[in-house]
C-alpha cells in the first residue's frame, strides 16, 4: 500500500451511501455514539451535495475525504466574503498515516483559489490544521447572560403561554428566514437551507418564537446552554430573553461591534460576564480577493491616510499593495515601490487581518496603516458552521 498513490476526485451521486458510512465509522472509533451525519448536518450532508466532497481512493477503495461547503458571509451589512467551509474531514482507519490528508488539503486549497473563494474556515484542531495554513482568527464576543443583571427592572415574568415553540411550521420558517437574512452579519441561506439547519440533531436544540402585535416577530435557537442564533424585532427578542432567563443563565456569542444593533445592546445589558474568542480556524485562500472584499471598511478606516504598504505572504507568490493618496484608497497586486513591506507567513497574515491576537510586527507595530486598518470584522454564526 505504501507505493500506491491516491486518486483524488469529486464525489458522485452513487458515492453518497458509502461516504456517509465511512465518515461515520471513522468518527465513531473514538466516539461510539456519534450521530449519523445526515441528521447531524442535514443541510449539507445530502445526495445532491455529494459533488462538494473531495475523495481519496486507494486501489479503488474509498480511503479518505472532506466536504468543501460554499458559504457566502455577509459582514457588517455590506461586506460579502466567499468562504470555503471545510467539513466532515475523515480518514478511514485502515488507510491512516499514508499522507491522504496532506494530499486532500493541498487539492482543496488549490481548488478554493481557482473557485473564487477568499478564505477557508473550519472548526477543527490547531495542531492538526495549523501546519496546512489554518489559524485561530476573527473575534467573537462571548457573553454569559443572567437574570440577576435585570433585577432592578422589576419586570413581570414572561409566561411560556405568551410565546411558542417551533414545531416545523413552514410559515414560521419563511418569517425566520426573512429575519435572519436582514441581520447585518449572516450567512446567505435559502429558505430550504434554513428549514434543514433548524432541524439539526446535534445536542439539545429548540427554537422559540415570539409573535405578538405589540412586539413584532423574533426567534431564538437554543443548543444546550447556548443561544446559537437570534434575529427579529428587539421588543420580541426581549420577551424571549426574559423567558429564557427564568430558568438559567445562557451563553451567547455576539458579532463584532461594527454594525451593532439594538439586539446586541439588549444582550449586553444582561451580561454577567464576557470574553473574546476566535471566530474559527481561518486560512487566507487569496489575499488580494480577501482585501478587495473588505475595501468598503478599509476605505472608511483609512480616509485621509497617505502612503503605501505592501502585504506579502511568505513562501507565496502573492503580494498586495495598498496606497492612500488624494483621499483615495487603491489596492493592486504586486509590491513595487511601497513605503513599507510587511511579510508574514500565511497563519500570521490571518491573525493580522482578523485578530484577535495579532502577530508581532517589529517596527511596523505602530504603523498608522496597521493601527487603523486591522483587525477586520468577521463573524460566523454557530449554526452556519460546517
Amino acid at each position: 500500500m505504501d507505493n500506491v498513490k491516491p486518486v483524488i476526485r469529486h464525489g458522485r451521486t452513487a458515492d453518497f451511501k458509502v461516504v456517509m458510512e465511512r465518515v461515520l465509522l471513522s468518527f465513531s472509533e473514538n466516539n461510539p455514539t456519534h450521530p449519523a451525519f445526515e441528521t447531524l448536518a442535514p443541510e449539507v450532508c445530502r445526495p445532491d451535495t455529494v459533488n462538494e466532497w473531495l475523495l481519496a481512493e486507494m486501489d479503488g477503495e474509498l480511503a479518505a475525504g472532506m466536504q468543501v461547503v460554499p458559504r457566502h458571509l455577509v459582514v457588517a451589512g455590506n461586506i460579502h466574503v466567499p468562504v470555503a467551509g471545510l467539513a466532515n474531514v475523515f480518514c478511514y482507519p485502515p488507510y491512516r498515516k499514508h499522507g491522504l490528508m496532506s494530499a486532500l488539503l493541498q487539492r482543496m486549497t488549490e481548488e478554493a483559489c481557482q473557485g473564487g473563494f477568499a478564505i477557508s474556515m473550519l472548526g477543527g484542531d490547531r495542531l492538526r490544521y495549523g501546519r496546512y495554513g489554518w489559524e485561530h482568527a476573527g473575534a467573537e464576543r462571548t457573553l454569559q447572560i443572567s437574570s440577576g443583571m435585570r433585577r432592578a427592572e422589576k419586570e413581570e415574568p414572561v409566561s411560556v403561554t405568551s410565546i411558542r415553540r417551533w414545531r416545523g411550521d413552514r410559515r414560521d420558517v419563511r418569517r425566520m428566514h426573512e429575519a435572519y437574512q436582514a441581520l447585518p452579519y449572516h450567512t446567505e441561506r435559502t429558505e430550504d437551507q434554513m428549514d434543514r439547519t433548524l432541524r439539526r440533531s446535534n445536542g439539545n436544540v429548540a427554537v422559540w418564537i415570539c409573535d405578538q402585535p405589540e412586539t413584532g416577530f423574533a426567534y431564538v435557537c437554543l443548543n444546550g446552554d447556548s443561544i446559537a442564533e437570534y434575529a427579529g424585532a428587539t421588543p420580541a427578542l426581549e420577551l424571549l430573553i426574559r423567558f429564557l432567563l427564568k430558568s438559567r443563565s445562557w451563553n451567547v456569542r455576539l458579532p463584532p461591534i461594527e454594525a451593532e444593533t439594538e439586539r446586541e445592546k439588549l444582550l449586553l445589558g444582561c451580561a454577567q460576564g464576557f470574553s473574546v474568542v476566535p471566530a474559527a480556524m481561518i486560512r487566507i485562500v487569496a489575499l488580494h480577493r480577501t482585501l478587495a472584499c473588505y475595501k468598503p471598511v478599509l476605505t472608511r478606516r483609512l480616509r485621509g491616510w497617505q502612503g503605501s504598504v505592501t502585504l506579502a505572504v511568505k513562501d507565496d507568490a502573492e503580494q498586495v499593495t495598498l496606497s492612500g493618496k488624494g483621499g483615495r484608497l487603491t489596492m493592486r497586486r504586486g509590491g513595487t515601490a511601497a513605503d513599507r513591506v510587511i511579510t508574514l507567513d500565511i497563519r500570521d497574515m490571518a491573525r493580522l487581518l482578523f485578530g484577535p491576537f495579532p502577530p508581532a510586527l517589529g517596527p511596523a507595530q505602530d504603523d498608522e496603516f496597521v493601527r487603523r486598518a486591522f483587525p477586520l470584522p468577521l463573524y460566523w454564526h454557530s449554526l452556519s458552521h460546517v
